[in-house]
C-alpha cells in the first residue's frame, strides 16, 4: 500500500464566484495525479478576481477546506493558491550576466536558473509585487537569439523576461486570508500559469496555443511558444458581467439571470431558437417573458464585442499572433453554448474547449473534470511538482529554496536593465450602464413591451 500521507498538497482557488480546495498526490506507480479530496464554497468577498471583504472571503475558505478535509480525512495546513485581478501588469526585463573566465565551459541549467533567481530581486514601483518571471528568449554575447541557451559557449548571457507583477496590497490580503483561515499558502501563483498547467499538452505549448481562461470576474489570457509561456493578461471582465448585463435589462435578480444564462443563453445569436419564449418569475411582480434572441444578444453583445475582441487585440500587442496554432477555452465562461464557434470566428484560429485533465488519473471525481476547476487543479499540479523539483535539489544542494525550485517548475560584475515596452493599448469599459448604453437603445422598445 503506497504512503501518501507525506506526499499530499492542496491547491486553493479563491474566484470570483467560488473558492475550490483540491486535495492530492502523485501516483508513484502510474505517474499521474489522484485527488482524494475536494470541496467547493460560494465566494462572496471577491470582485474581478480581488478580495474585498476579508471576513466574507475567509469564512469561504474555511467552508471550502471543512468539505475538502472531510472528504480526504486530514487537516489542512498549506496550500499553494492563485492570484489575478486587474492589478496584475506585465512588463519585459533584460537581465544580463558576464562569464568572465568560464567561456569556454558551456552555460548550465544553473546558470540559467539562477540568472531568473536574480530577476525575483528587481526593483518594483512602489507599492508592487514581483508575482513571477517568464522567460521569454535568452541572448549571447550580444550575438545570438535562443530560447534554450544550456551548453552553448558564450561571454555574457542576458535573459529577456516578462516581470509579472501585483499590488503588494492585493498580495497581503490574500496573504491575511490564509493566516485568518489558519493556511500557510506557500507560494502564490499567477492563475492563468496553472490553468495551462492542467489544461494544455507539452505538443500544444511547443507549436504555439492561447489559453484563455473566462472565469466569473476575469478573462486570463496566457500564451504559449517553443513550449513555454511568454504572454500573459489578466482582463477585468468575466462570467458575471454578462449575468449583471442580463438581470439589469430584465429586471430580475442576478440569482436568476445567471440560471437563465446556463439554461437558454448562447453566445451565437442565430444559433438561438427564435421560437421560444421564457418565462421568467419575478418575486411580488408579474412574470415576464422574452425571446432566445434577445437573450442571445445581449450575451453576444458582452462576450464578443468586449471579452474576446479584447483577447483579439491582446494576442496581436503581443507579437505572437502568426505563432499561435490554436485557442484552448477554459473557466467556467468555457461552458456558454457556442462560444467555441464563436471564438473561431473572432479570433480566427482553431479552438477547442479546455478541460483539466492534462497528467491526472481518470478517477479524479468526475465534477472537478469541468473548465471551472481548471485553475485549482492546476494550483495542485503546480504545488506537486514545485515539492517534487525542491526535494531533488534540496538532496542535491543543502540551502535551495523554494523560489528557487519553482524557477525549474514551469520552465523547465552584473547589469540590469529594465524596459517597459511599447505604450500598452487601452482597456475597454470594466462594464456597467456606460457599456449597456450601447444595447439599451434597441433594447428599451422590447422591455416596454414586457409590462
Amino acid at each position: 500500500m503506497e504512503n501518501i500521507d507525506n506526499n499530499l498538497i492542496v491547491g486553493l482557488d479563491i474566484g470570483t464566484t467560488k473558492i475550490a480546495t483540491v486535495i492530492g498526490y502523485r501516483n508513484e506507480k502510474s505517474g499521474k495525479i489522484s485527488v482524494i479530496g475536494h470541496g467547493v464554497a460560494a465566494s462572496s468577498g471577491v470582485e474581478f478576481g480581488e478580495i474585498q471583504n476579508i471576513n466574507r472571503t475567509v469564512d469561504g475558505i474555511v467552508q471550502s477546506k471543512s468539505i475538502a478535509e472531510q472528504h480526504a480525512n486530514m487537516q489542512i495546513q498549506d496550500a499553494y493558491v492563485g492570484i489575478a485581478g486587474h492589478h496584475i501588469k506585465t512588463n519585459l526585463y533584460k537581465h544580463i550576466i558576464y562569464r568572465y573566465g568560464n567561456n569556454d565551459i558551456p552555460i548550465s541549467e544553473e546558470e540559467i536558473d539562477n540568472l531568473k533567481a536574480e530577476v525575483f530581486k528587481a526593483a518594483v514601483p512602489p507599492g508592487e509585487q514581483i508575482v513571477d518571471v517568464i522567460p521569454q528568449r535568452y541572448i549571447i554575447d550580444d550575438t545570438r537569439e535562443t530560447n534554450s541557451p544550456a551548453g552553448e559557449l558564450g561571454n555574457s548571457i542576458m535573459g529577456i523576461y516578462q516581470l509579472i507583477t501585483g499590488r503588494q496590497k492585493e498580495v497581503d490580503k490574500i496573504r491575511l486570508c490564509g493566516n485568518n483561515s489558519g493556511t500557510n499558502f506557500k507560494d502564490i501563483v499567477l492563475e492563468p500559469m496553472a490553468s495551462g498547467i492542467a489544461c494544455l499538452n507539452e505538443d500544444e505549448k511547443k507549436n504555439g496555443v492561447a489559453l484563455v481562461d473566462i472565469g466569473g470576474g476575469t478573462t486570463d489570457l496566457i500564451i504559449y511558444i517553443d513550449g513555454s509561456p511568454v504572454y500573459t493578461k489578466v482582463i477585468a471582465l468575466g462570467g458575471n458581467v454578462i449575468t449583471s448585463d442580463i438581470a439589469k435589462l430584465c429586471q430580475i435578480s442576478f440569482e436568476m439571470a445567471e440560471q437563465i444564462k446556463i439554461k437558454y443563453g448562447t453566445c451565437i445569436v442565430n444559433k438561438s431558437n427564435e421560437n421560444n419564449l421564457i418565462t421568467i418569475p419575478r418575486p411580488e411582480q408579474e412574470a415576464i417573458q422574452i425571446s432566445e434572441p434577445y437573450l442571445s444578444k445581449i450575451i453576444n453583445c458582452r462576450v464578443q464585442e468586449e471579452i474576446l475582441n479584447t483577447i483579439k487585440k491582446e494576442i496581436e500587442y503581443s507579437g505572437y499572433q502568426n505563432k499561435i496554432l490554436n485557442i484552448v477555452l477554459t473557466g467556467g465562461g468555457a461552458n456558454l453554448r457556442h462560444i467555441k464557434e464563436l471564438s473561431k470566428f473572432v479570433l480566427q484560429k482553431p479552438t477547442r474547449i479546455g478541460f483539466p485533465v492534462n497528467g491526472f488519473s481518470e478517477d479524479i471525481p468526475s465534477e472537478l473534470k469541468q473548465p471551472m476547476y481548471a485553475t485549482a487543479l492546476g494550483l495542485l499540479k503546480y504545488g506537486i511538482q514545485a515539492e517534487e523539483h525542491l526535494r531533488v535539489n534540496t538532496d542535491e544542494e543543502e540551502n535551495t529554496t523554494l523560489e528557487e525550485s519553482r524557477t525549474r517548475t514551469l520552465f523547465g560584475g552584473k547589469k540590469k536593465e529594465k524596459d517597459n515596452g511599447p505604450k500598452r493599448p487601452k482597456d475597454p469599459s470594466g462594464g456597467g450602464w456606460g457599456f449597456l448604453e450601447k444595447v439599451h437603445s434597441w433594447l428599451t422598445n422590447a422591455l416596454e413591451d414586457l409590462h
